[in-house]
Parts: C-alpha cells; sequence; structure tokens
C-alpha cells in the first residue's frame, strides 16, 4: 500500500467506486437511498471528513485521507444498487465467501512456506551449536502477518471471514457445504496462528454471545447446543494455553505485571486522548496522527511506542483524528444498528416458516461478524486497510438493504429513490465527473513524486548519487508537506559525507543534509528523528545549534537513548562542563549500560567520567533516602548503584545494595571479584547467557562452545566468526572474569537503525535511516550481563521522577 506502484494502484482502484456511483446514477436515473437513517450517519461522516481536513494543522495529508474514506462512502453507494435482490444479495456474498476462502488458503501458505519453515531450519542450524530454542509463536515477525502484513490486520479479517462461511455452510448442501465448513476450519488455524490477542478475545465474545442468541431462537436440541457449547470452550481454553502469546498475555493478567503490547496500548490511548482533547470538536484531522503523536505523546512511557502510524483502537483514533463529531457519528450508527437489528429479531418469525431464509441467514452471518470485527476494533485501528474497509462496506449495504425491506412500511425513516429526468443525471453526473478531475488534477503530482522517489533509491542502489538527488529533489518541490522526501536526502547525503575522505566534499554534502533536515522539519516538526540527526550534523560545525535541536528532541521523546548524550557533547564544545555533566549523567540514570563503554577513555569525555559517575550514584542515594519513593523506584536505585559500584571496584558498597536488592547473578559476579569459590550458588543459577559465560570462565577448555551458546542465548543467532574468536581471546588473556568484563571485553561499534522508519512513514521505497550517532559498546556486559545494570523500556515511575530532573536541565539550557 505504500510502496509504488501498488499505491498508484489501489488509488486508481479507490478512484472506481465515485466513478462506479455516477455511472448508476446516469443509467438508473435516479439516486437509491441506503433507508432507515443510515443515510444520516454517512452525510454525517462526510461532512465531519470535510470539516476536520479544512480545520487541520497538516491540511495536505488529511486531504489524502479524507479522500480515500469518501471514495469508500460513494462505494456504499454504488453497491447499493446491486443488493436489491435476496439473489443479488446472495450472489454478492457467495463471491465474497470463495475470496475468503483463497484469503485463508494464500495466509496459511505464505505464512508457512516464508516463515515458519526458514524459521524451523533456522533453530536447526542453531541446534547443532548445542543451543535447543523452541518455535515463539510469541514472536511478531513469527506471529501469521500473511498477506496483509501484520498478523492483527490478519486476525480482523478473519473474524468479518468466519461468520459469513459457516452462514454459508447453512444455505448451501452437499460438497458446497463442505467447502465452508473446511474453509470454517482453515481460518480457525489461521486466526491462531495469527497469536492475535484481539482476535482470540473478538472469537471468544463471538463465541460467548452466539451461544446465548442459539439458547433463546434455535430450535436445535439443547444436549447438541450443550455439546457444542463444551467444544467452543475447550478450543477457547486450548488456543489460549497452547498459543505462546496468549499463554504469555493470560500469565501477565494473573500476576497483574502488564508490559509489553499492555503498555504499548496504553501509551497510544493516552497519546490519542490527549490529541483529541486538544482539538475536541473536529479532532487533529485525518491522517495527523503518525505527524503530532509525539508531540502529545506522555513523557513516562520511557523507550515503549516512541512512535506509531495508528494508535492500537478505533475509537481512540476516530476520537484524536475526527473529535467529538466523529465519536457521536460513531456512536449514533452503532445505536441505530443495534435499534434495527433488535428489531428486525423480534419482526422474524421462527426459522421453519421464514420466507426469505436466504436472507435471514446473511444478517445473523453479517452481524456475527460485525460484531466480532467490533471487539477486535476496540483493540487495533485497521479502516486504512483496504479489505477490511472494504468488506465492512459490502456488509454494512447488505445489511441495509435487507433492512430496508423488512421494515419498508415504515415511510418516515426510509427515503424513497429519487427519480431524476435524463438531464438532470447527465447534470449531475458531470458535475461529480468534474469534481474528480479537479481531485486528479490534485493527486497527480503526489503520484509523480512517488513514482520519482522510487526510481530515486534505485538509482541510489546503483550508486548514480547525481540521479539520486535530482529525482528526489524533484519528489520534494512537487511535494512539499511530505516529510519523507526531505529527510531521506538530508539522511543519505548525510550518511555519504560520512563515508568520503575528502574535506571539501564532506562539507558541501553536510551543508546539503543540513538544508534538507530542515527543510522536512518544516513539514514535520514534531518528529524527533529530524532534529536529532540535525543535532549530529551540526555538533562539529554549530555545537549551539546541536544543543537547540538535542534540546527538541529531547522534549519529544525524553529518554531516547543518545539524546542527552548528544546534548552533553555540545555542552562540551561550548566549554560548560557542569551542565554537560548532568546531561551525561540523565543518559546514564535512563541508559546505566553506557557507563561500561570505551567512549570515556577518549581525552575529550574522560574528564567528565568520575563527576557523571558520582553525579548518578548520588542521585539513587537521593532517592533512596526519600520516604516517598515508590518500592519499584526503591529496588530500582539499589540494583543501579549496586552496579555502578560494582563497576567502580568498590565491592563492599557493591554488597550493601544487591545482597538485599541483587537477583543470583550479580551475587555470583561480586563473589568471583573478590575471588571466592561459587560453585554451590552457580549451579543453582537459571539459564541464562550470563551463566553460560561464567561457566566458560570455570571450564577453559570449552570457552568457545560455551560463549558460542551464550551468544545464541541472548540474542538468537550465532555470533559473527570475528566477534567469537574475540570473545574467546579476550578471556583467555584475562587474569579474572573481572577484568574480562571491564577492561578486556570486546567492543562493538555500531549505528543504531531506525527500523519501522518506512512504515511509519507511510512510504516503503527508500533505505531505512539510521542514526549518525556511532554506538560503542561494551559487548560482554551489553549483551551477556545487561541485568548487572538494567534499563527496562518501560518504566513509568523511574521516567516520571527522572523527567523533573530533565526539565529542569532543559530550562537552564
Amino acid at each position: 500500500m505504500v510502496s509504488w506502484p501498488w499505491v498508484f494502484l489501489w488509488q486508481a482502484g479507490l478512484a472506481c467506486l465515485p466513478l462506479w456511483l455516477l455511472w448508476m446514477v446516469w443509467c438508473q436515473r435516479g439516486f437509491l437511498w441506503l433507508g432507515n437513517g443510515f443515510d444520516a450517519i454517512a452525510g454525517l461522516t462526510a461532512v465531519g471528513l470535510i470539516a476536520s481536513t479544512s480545520v487541520a494543522e497538516f491540511p495536505m495529508q488529511a486531504r489524502w485521507y479524507a479522500w480515500a474514506a469518501l471514495c469508500f462512502l460513494a462505494g456504499l453507494y454504488a453497491l447499493n444498487y446491486k443488493t436489491q435482490t435476496p439473489r443479488d444479495r446472495y450472489r454478492l456474498l457467495v463471491g465474497q465467501g470463495y475470496l475468503n476462502l483463497a484469503f485463508i488458503v494464500v495466509s496459511l501458505g505464505l505464512w508457512l512456506t516464508q516463515t515458519i519453515l526458514p524459521e524451523l531450519n533456522r533453530l536447526q542450524t542453531l541446534r547443532q551449536s548445542g543451543v535447543n530454542l523452541s518455535l515463539n509463536l510469541s514472536t511478531l515477525e513469527l506471529r501469521n502477518w500473511a498477506p496483509m502484513g501484520h498478523p492483527n490486520y490478519v486476525a480482523g479479517y478473519l473474524l468479518l471471514a468466519l461468520p459469513l462461511l459457516l452462514a454459508l455452510s447453512i444455505l448451501q448442501t452437499g460438497k458446497q457445504r463442505w467447502l465452508w465448513l473446511v474453509g470454517v476450519g482453515l481460518g480457525l488455524i489461521t486466526l491462531y496462528s495469527t497469536g492475535s490477542r484481539g482476535g482470540w478475545l473478538g472469537l471468544a465474545a463471538l463465541c460467548i454471545v452466539g451461544f446465548i442468541v442459539l439458547l433463546w431462537r434455535s430450535s436445535l436440541p439443547r444436549l447438541w447446543l450443550g455439546l457444542g457449547g463444551l467444544f467452543m470452550l475447550a478450543f477457547l481454553s486450548l488456543s489460549a494455553f497452547t498459543n505462546d502469546r496468549l499463554k504469555t498475555v493470560v500469565t501477565a493478567i494473573l500476576s497483574g505485571q502488564l508490559s509489553g503490547d499492555f503498555a504499548y496500548r496504553m501509551i497510544t490511548a493516552v497519546t490519542g486522548w490527549q490529541i483529541g482533547i486538544t482539538h475536541p470538536i473536529l479532532g487533529a484531522g485525518p491522517g495527523s496522527v503518525p505527524i503530532v503523536y509525539q508531540q502529545y505523546r506522555p513523557e513516562w512511557a520511557g523507550r515503549e511506542a516512541e512512535l506509531t502510524y495508528q494508535l492500537h483502537s478505533t475509537p481512540v483514533q476516530i476520537w484524536a483524528e475526527l473529535g467529538l463529531w466523529g465519536i457521536s457519528t460513531s456512536l449514533i450508527a452503532i445505536a441505530l444498528l443495534t435499534y434495527f437489528s433488535l428489531r428486525w429479531l423480534s419482526k422474524v418469525p421462527s426459522p421453519k416458516v421464514v420466507t426469505q431464509r436466504t436472507d435471514q441467514v446473511l444478517i445473523w452471518g453479517i452481524l456475527a461478524g460485525l460484531f466480532g470485527y467490533g471487539v477486535i476494533s476496540l483493540t487495533d485501528y485497521q479502516l486504512d486497510n483496504i479489505c477490511i474497509s472494504g468488506t465492512l462496506i459490502l456488509f454494512t449495504t447488505v445489511l441495509a438493504a435487507i433492512l430496508r425491506e423488512a421494515f419498508a412500511e415504515a415511510s418516515f425513516i426510509t427515503l424513497p429513490r429519487i427519480k431524476v429526468t435524463g438531464r438532470a443525471a447527465q447534470g449531475l453526473s458531470f458535475a461529480g465527473l468534474g469534481l474528480l478531475i479537479v481531485i486528479s488534477i490534485w493527486l497527480t503530482p503526489i503520484h509523480r513524486a512517488w513514482q520519482l522517489s522510487s526510481q530515486s533509491f534505485i538509482a541510489l542502489s546503483r550508486e548514480n548519487i547525481s540521479s539520486f538527488v535530482q529525482r528526489l529533489s524533484q519528489s520534494a518541490q512537487l511535494v512539499p508537506w511530505e516529510p519523507y522526501y526531505p529527510y531521506q536526502l538530508g539522511w543519505n547525503l548525510g550518511n555519504l559525507s560520512l563515508q568520503t575522505n575528502d574535506p571539501q566534499q564532506q562539507s558541501q554534502l553536510q551543508a546539503d543534509s543540513i538544508a534538507w533536515f530542515r527543510k522536512g522539519i518544516q513539514a514535520s516538526p514534531y518528529q524527533e528523528f529530524g532534529h536529532t540527526n540535525l543535532a549530529w550534523l551540526l555538533l562539529n560545525q554549530n555545537p549551539q545549534a546541536a544543543t537547540q535541536e538535542f534540546i527538541r528532541s529531547a522534549q519529544l521523546i525524553p529518554a531516547k537513548r543518545g539524546v542527552f548524550y548528544g546534548l552533553g557533547l555540545s555542552l562540551v564544545a561550548q566549554g560548560k562542563v557542569n551542565l554537560a555533566t548532568e546531561a551525561v549523567a540523565l543518559e546514564a540514570l535512563r541508559d546505566p549500560l553506557l557507563v561500561t563503554s570505551p567512549i570515556w577513555q577518549s581525552p575529550t569525555l574522560q574528564p567528565l567520567y568520575a563527576p557523571m559517575l558520582d553525579r548518578v550514584s548520588a542521585k539513587c542515594t537521593e532517592l533512596l533516602q526519600s520516604p516517598t519513593q515508590s518500592e519499584t523506584i526503591h529496588d530500582y536505585c539499589h540494583q543501579l548503584r549496586g552496579g555502578l559500584n560494582w563497576w567502580r571496584g568498590n565491592y563492599t558498597a557493591a554488597h550493601a545494595d544487591w545482597d538485599a536488592h541483587g537477583g543470583p547473578l550479580s551475587q555470583i559476579i561480586l563473589q568471583l571479584a573478590e575471588d571466592k569459590t561459587v560453585a554451590p550458588q552457580f549451579q543453582a543459577l537459571p539459564d541464562s547467557p550470563g551463566k553460560l559465560a561464567i561457566a566458560a570462565w570455570l571450564a577453559p577448555a570449552q570457552r568457545q562452545r560455551l560463549l558460542q551458546q551464550a551468544w545464541i542465548q541472548a540474542e538468537q543467532r550465532n555470533p559473527p566468526p570475528e566477534l567469537l574468536q574475540a570473545l574467546v581471546t579476550s578471556m583467555n588473556r584475562s587474569a579474572s572474569l573481572d577484568q574480562w568484563l571491564k577492561q578486556n571485553a570486546p567492543t562493538r561499534q555500531y549505528r543504531r537503525t531506525r527500523t519501522g522508519f518506512g512504515v511509519l512513514s507511510r512510504h516503503i521505497d527508500g533505505p531505512l535511516p539510521s542514526d549518525f550517532l556511532t554506538v560503542i559498546e561494551n559487548a560482554v556486559v551489553t549483551y551477556l550481563f545487561p541485568s548487572l545494570l538494567p534499563a527496562p523500556p518501560y518504566i513509568p515511575v523511574w521516567d516520571q521522577t527522572l523527567q523533573e530532573l530533565r526539565q529542569a536541565l532543559l530550562n537552564t539550557l
């Protein structure tokens, strides 16, 4: 959806929907309403989209998203002409059923061949090294993504598809019935393979409500219903406790330790609320979430959910982007649908004497699909996915047609077909066509820019830099409101400047890179990526300007790794040593492994090292002496201070913290540092990379094998050969484990990649950027012993505490 030429294809497909509607008005000489008040909902939706777009801070992005939504509304009315008889509705839904079957087969096939089989082969290779890793379906990359790119999308689509397949199996007989039933079974397996908690919740709610309705309405024997209920309960329980991800969720709920995806959704929900409350009437505008998200993200979020393009809840997304208008329209639509569904239920007699059995079964299937999808929509936002929105449009149209027939006598809520003369129909069609031409003229430079950018990235891959710059510059000029193009230009030119040894060329590349980053920031001022990388480029040229950019990054994502460290470097360059010490201490308080990095051996940073360590320890002591601090902060400060004391060689002080608050691994490390025997305690250690590394120290003859296993367990992959050799060699020349950890450990240098930058920017044609900061790590402590100086991504009370210190420093600057 977000790469060339596919973006043009689906945009052209959406444009066919209003064209289809204009053609139907022309041919039918009239406009057919949905009836029963659903037209008012469509009208309110259209007015809300247009009004919100008109007041949006980023109007061009809002128009892009609003145009897609209005096309779907046009498709709703165009399809309305094709659902006038039970036969037409039946044929449409049978076609949708076959599409669902194809989807399920393709999904399972792609997932098995492109994800599971390669992973099984990889695990088999790792087993040859002595590490027996199991297939972990709780990992996002291993859950069924096919063919929609994300398991939650697949689960959402299946919740719409499964009730329809079940309804078709009831309506048809013989081999056709078995085909639909097999589809239901494969669909359940596919849903299980997604590991989607929202999908499981939607299925559970659907099963429970369906069972209650069957008890109320069905004439089936109670024995069969009871057996069906038991089967349903067994399936849901089995799927929850055999799927790694669902089992983890149940365990987290029972233990009260909600983190990870729970934290992610909490952060996005709070952010969405803040966006909406700031723009309460019409919201921030369609498509605004990826652009304004970081401005409203809470500071206690830490390193969780740093960037997103949707808020993982349909109500929250609607509130943020369309405000009260969008939420009110949605609630009215749900109330109207519920009212007419209940009214239809009260009107429909026993299934044995119903004449329109087809419509009755289909409406049950549609209502079940909408209910199941409604549940998953609480935990995810998927309306920007074409096949899901398309299915919702189809279901809504069929449902509206059936209800229109059922309540044809209620003329006070059912608008008749508006008949127009041939000339009027011709005029309406030409007016609509003229509007489409105007919109197409507006869309043309957007698609041209996308095409040019795709060509530019192909040129970049072929190292044709001049063609890359020329084409991508054209893209940025055609669509100046799109930050992706200047950001890619800025980053790639800056990246090239780091790879050249020609001072003049390097200076020119960096100047161009800085100029493009400034343009990207102008188009999208609330994204930390642009400010941070611009700051690194400015650091050696204009430290004062770099400081201001780092400040802006710290305001947007306070816990982003490297931001306060970079701020400290910019202050050192200005001679502000005390403020620089405070900045790097704040970085170390949030990322304690920084203190183990070899960077502090450089002449520039060495004077900051001891004062920084003192500041971190002093802050921990200050917090521990406060009687109002939470238990979480109390424990974390002991762990952190104990780790700092161990690193500095003050083992007595480290014992004072770690004896009561450290883990068993830290106790072993202290005892080995003091040359004590650790055999009994070592055997009791739980399996971990650190335990294997200690085992390698204690068993010199097996060091290479054990260190390889330690790395595999830590990183889920084999270490590079040169790194493994460095681990073994450095351990062999160390007089003690303590010396290996602190003085002889191999280092790793890399730049942190902005994973997901393309997807989150809604463009995936270009390369993934990486920060200009070169990270230099102590590879042993960072990867094999991270628990000695822990830094959880999500620890809200700690980030709230640090925020006061951060804000004080930023206010000073």
